[in-house]
């Protein structure tokens, strides 16, 4: 078997060589046993799937959760000319059923559905009629309440276990505590699994937090000493926008990218920064999954994000070549408040989801006692100019809904229409007459949609069909003929938004959350946020730090910010007399801030503290507003 496996390997592939434990991952699913693999960001997930489908003579289904993703990797395997296809939301039932119907009894290999997919009749049937070699779970931690990025739709998937008990199944995860291993194993009924891990380690990977107010300064500092192909990350979108033109203002090759942008806008990107045409990539946590290019030599985290879990697995996408790279944070006392913040709104109080609950059901007209199994298109804008709630506090809590099994939610709802005007809006008139529909739905937009000509906002047809008394078929072939005629950029949802229920509605004084589930899983979020932040801020070896929450022994690396001793605060003589010596050379007045910024990273605790020791001797004085007054210069302190 290793001979065919090395030959596949090299033929589609053209490695020589697997990275360790991928041979054994593999040797495992094809013996047909249920497997765990627990590879971190650059492991090398996919081919531990991809490979074994190509020496089977069944078929393989992988389950995906986001399209992008999917997309993605069927181009790659296409790329190979490996047989593989995609079914996701919005594509018509006509092309589904072909999908379908060529995995059954045609030569397509690799088959890739969402986990919402799963569920459907049509699906299960096919599913039960192909001869599938083995299941492929990807992103397996969304199984686990546990974990980062739950989601509820993975729970479903015992149901492949049901329909063919005897398919082994190999699930796949970059980042997984030992307690989510377990939840894997048990919610998918796993038997004698065999579970493969590699060490969370990154030993050519330096990683460095650096506490500083002015970010943007330091990130500038930064890039004059940073080689090579980047990322930054940035979880606003408009921030995203502003430090890639400020990179660009000081002659960086930057680019912004994130989910407020067209599919057409980010491929564009993407490829431009794929070809190094574009050196550093800013972006939102968009910019993710599958990004596999090799050669990135720095990442750069701009805020908190929300767990370690996400920071490693973004952190984890420079050096995956093997070679030194860096992993640098530059955070300040606002991002841990924002942090904090963000964690309220994500998780509303019992009295405010039982109040949406309850509108909710009266904007459907659900009655009480029914509901169970009902289907309904959602106006987020009306519910909310209804209801008197914001919009993010109103989709916060219809996933927690979701979370709990009251409702289920549509792609559609998740991933909005959005749109960006391209033309220049003054010149409207000169294009089209004020009659043409065009010209009417143009200006609605631009009237309803502050900004949109600026980036791509999410927009609602429902609503813009009912403003205007158009309806809403003929608004959509309205947006689509602008898109055509180069005036708008439109990226239409997959779909019309859906809330499905999944239980009958209670009368409202019965209607309750599972509270312990909720504080459980509000407890989970803090005690991740908390981590981040006790990473952030602590005096810990990073990588020791990374290591210890994901359960490994730690070691440490000796290269972080605190193993160079960044983290102490004890100033040796030379760090003295190298003070006293640059201090003969500066003017009178300087900031302080500007002063630091000329040491190394590893140092610059220690010399803020050499600093204030001086200020307390007289020897210099630092100001309110971060200024230092020379006092030095006509006095003789290296005696």
């Amino acid at each position: 078997m290793s001979q065919n496996v090395h030959k596949v390997l090299k033929r589609y592939w053209g490695f020589d060589e697997f990275r360790s434990p991928q041979l054994e991952i593999i040797e495992s699913i094809l013996s047909g046993r249920d497997t765990i693999a627990l590879l971190p960001t650059g492991g090398g997930k996919s081919l531990c799937y991809q490979l074994p489908a190509l020496l089977t003579k069944g078929k393989v289904l992988v389950i995906s959760p986001l399209i992008s993703l999917m997309q993605d990797q069927i181009k790659q395997l296409e790329d190979k000319e490996i047989s593989a296809k995609a079914i996701y939301s919005g594509m018509p039932l006509s092309a589904i059923d072909a999908i379908l119907d060529n995995f059954v009894h045609g030569p397509l290999k690799l088959l890739y559905v969402s986990p919402e997919r799963v569920q459907t009749e049509l699906f299960q049937t096919r599913f039960y009629m192909a001869n599938v070699a083995f299941v492929a779970i990807d992103e397996a931690h969304c199984i686990s309440q546990w974990g980062h990025d739950f989601r509820p739709s993975y729970l479903d998937l015992k149901i492949l276990r049901e329909i063919k008990p005897n398919v082994p199944i190999i699930a796949l995860t970059a980042t997984a505590t030992s307690l989510i291993l377990q939840d894997i194993e048990k919610q998918l009924g796993l038997r004698d699994v065999s579970i493969f891990t590699k060490s969370f380690a990154r030993e050519n990977i330096n990683f460095v937090v650096i506490r500083n107010e002015d970010k943007s300064q330091e990130l500038l500092h930064l890039m004059e000493k940073l080689q090579g192909t980047g990322i930054i990350y940035q979880r606003s979108r408009v921030e995203c926008m502003k430090i890639a033109e400020l990179l660009r203002s000081k002659g960086y090759s930057a680019a912004a990218y994130h989910g407020g942008m067209t599919t057409d806008q980010r491929a564009s990107i993407q490829s431009k920064w794929f070809a190094n045409s574009v050196r550093i990539m800013v972006a939102t946590n968009a910019f993710g999954m599958g990004i596999d290019k090799s050669d990135v030599r720095f990442v750069i985290h701009q805020d908190i994000p929300p767990s370690i879990e996400e920071y490693y697995q973004e952190a984890g996408r420079a050096g995956r070549d093997g070679k030194v790279a860096y992993a640098v944070a530059i955070v300040n006392n606002r991002d841990i408040i924002s942090a904090s913040k963000s964690m309220d709104s994500q998780y509303p109080s019992s009295e405010e989801i039982k109040s949406v609950y309850t509108l909710l059901c009266r904007f459907f007209k659900v009655a009480i006692g029914g509901g169970a199994g009902s289907e309904y298109y959602f106006d987020m804008a009306e519910f909310c100019k209804l209801s008197k709630f914001n919009s993010s506090k109103v989709y916060n809590t219809l996933r927690i809904l979701e979370r709990q099994n009251w409702l289920a939610l549509s792609e559609s709802l998740k991933l909005p229409s959005r749109v960006l005007v391209v033309a220049d809006p003054r010149a409207l008139h000169n294009v089209y007459p004020e009659d043409d529909l065009r010209y009417e739905v143009l200006c609605q937009l631009l009237r309803m949609y502050d900004g949109i000509f600026i980036e791509s906002i999410e927009i609602n047809e429902t609503q813009l069909s009912r403003t205007l008394n158009i309806p809403i078929d003929k608004i959509i072939l309205i947006l689509k003929m602008l898109e055509r005629e180069g005036m708008i950029h439109y990226d239409k949802s997959l779909g019309m938004p859906k809330i499905t229920y999944l239980m009958d509605r209670p009368d409202d004084n019965s209607f309750k959350i599972d509270e312990k589930a909720y504080q459980v899983d509000r407890k989970n979020a803090q005690d991740r946020l908390e981590a981040i932040i006790q990473f952030f801020t602590g005096d810990t070896c990073r990588q020791a730090a990374i290591l210890e929450y994901f359960g490994e022994k730690a070691t440490v690396c000796g290269k972080c910010d605190i193993c160079r001793g960044s983290g102490s605060s004890d100033y040796t003589k030379e760090d003295y007399v190298a003070v006293l010596k640059l201090l003969e050379k500066l003017p009178k007045i300087t900031e302080i801030k500007s002063l630091l910024l000329k040491w190394p990273i590893n140092r610059r605790n220690r010399i803020q503290n050499c600093l204030e020791d001086l200020h307390k001797d007289g020897l210099i004085k630092l100001t309110d507003d971060a200024k230092l007054i020379n006092l030095i210069k006509d006095q003789d302190v290296r005696k």
